[in-house]
């Protein structure tokens, strides 16, 4: 600590100091003086009386006077007494920074522990059939993409803010004192706690139903590993300060991060093997695609034979059935009452094929590059649009609903 010279203002208010004090700050020696000298004056009174700092400070509050102004002066009692500066914190305990840094790192750390947990539903679900809650092959793929996606965003982001934030706690121990930080992360607790209880709750309400399945132990399980895992983590975090030793925590961290990091590779590891690369997924798009324009089709010619052509005459029309009504003979004789309607190969731009057979039975044919047989944890698909790979034909019937 030093004390503030500056030459170019030599005069000092000697009368605020005792002769000791006086005689140990040289002349050149500047100190601030408040902009109210009635309460220097009164506080100088008051010490040489014996009151303490506490008894003057509630005194002047009470009698009305700001805060800032009293401690102010007594901040300059004590400069004055001693010779030395009011010492600065050389960084505050809280700052917006660390609002921003915590708060990002909550919300990324939400994002891919949630996405990872939805990840393992969809694995057990698969995994352990269950014939009263079956899912599509699609509806695995398309929702374990979205939460491959959400982990690939979310978690790096919150392995480098957490790095950023023991960076500043290394360099800046104070702060692992913030009570921002305390705040946000008994929040955090709270919404890991409530998963927990919800978790316990939803088991005991499945076992007293009688209801009680291996794939719902495994999905409580999941919950209750990765509550338990982060609950553990910031719990432990609450208590580090300013005397933590830092490496031993460091330590810590890296075996926390390492073990997220080796868990979540794993996940996403399987999610690959269960969605496909990208190249795949665009071939299974592709085949969705052609599918969709097949039953299109197949809704049109329904269509066709259900609501006879206006150039008809109208004894023929009043003669018409649904049971002797045609079908159009080619999908170009379609083509001129179904505006917009597809009839090519999305992306070889080759037209489907359309065979008709009887009066309302009719086949449609198109090339496909994927197989699409079952999911691949071996349960069977029953979608009537099920297809091989390359040249796959449709029988279907205009008397009847199209499937689905």
């Amino acid at each position: 600590m030093t004390r503030r010279i500056i030459a170019k203002s030599p005069q000092i208010n000697h009368r605020y100091l005792g002769p000791q004090q006086a005689a140990t700050i040289p002349e050149g020696s500047y100190m601030p003086q408040p902009e109210n000298t009635q309460l220097l004056d009164f506080i100088n009174a008051g010490k040489t009386k014996g009151a303490s700092d506490e008894f003057l400070a509630a005194l002047l509050l009470r009698r009305g006077w700001p805060a800032d102004d009293v401690y102010a002066a007594l901040g300059q009692y004590w400069e004055n007494a001693t010779g030395l500066v009011i010492p600065e914190r050389s960084a505050a305990g809280e700052s917006a920074k660390d609002a921003f840094l915590y708060l990002l790192s909550f919300s990324t750390l939400a994002a891919w522990t949630g996405a990872f947990g939805s990840m393992l539903f969809q694995f057990i679900d698969y995994s352990v059939p269950d014939a009263v809650s079956p899912h599509t092959v699609y509806s695995l793929r398309s929702t374990v993409t979205w939460q491959m996606a959400s982990i690939a965003v979310a978690f790096p982001i919150y392995l480098l803010v957490m790095k950023l934030i023991f960076g500043e706690a290394a360099n800046h121990p104070e702060r692992l004192q913030s009570g921002v930080r305390k705040w946000l992360t008994y929040i955090a607790l709270l919404g890991t706690a409530g998963a927990v209880i919800c978790d316990l709750i939803w088991f005991l309400d499945y076992f007293l139903t009688g209801e009680l399945t291996l794939r719902f132990v495994l999905k409580a399980a999941t919950v209750m590993l990765i509550c338990g895992s982060i609950f553990a983590y910031y719990l432990g975090s609450l208590r580090w300060n300013r005397s933590t030793d830092v490496s031993r925590e460091k330590r810590r961290n890296l075996a926390f991060g390492a073990a997220a990091t080796a868990v979540v590779i794993v996940a996403f590891c399987v999610g690959l093997g269960v969605a496909g690369t990208p190249s795949v997924q665009r071939r299974i798009e592709g085949d969705r695609k052609r599918e969709q324009d097949l039953r299109n089709i197949a809704i049109a010619v329904n269509l066709w034979r259900d609501q006879p052509s206006h150039d008809q005459p109208s004894h023929d029309q009043g003669q018409r059935t649904n049971s002797d009504a045609g079908i159009p003979a080619t999908l170009a004789e379609m083509s001129t009452r179904q505006r917009g309607l597809r009839m090519a190969d999305p992306e070889t731009n080759a037209a489907y094929e359309y065979h008709p057979k009887s009066v309302t039975a009719y086949e449609l044919c198109a090339n496909f590059v994927a197989e699409e047989t079952g999911d691949r944890f071996g349960n069977p698909n029953p979608n009537f649009w099920n297809h091989g790979k390359g040249r796959t034909c449709f029988a279907l019937d205009a008397s009847k609903p199209v499937p689905w």
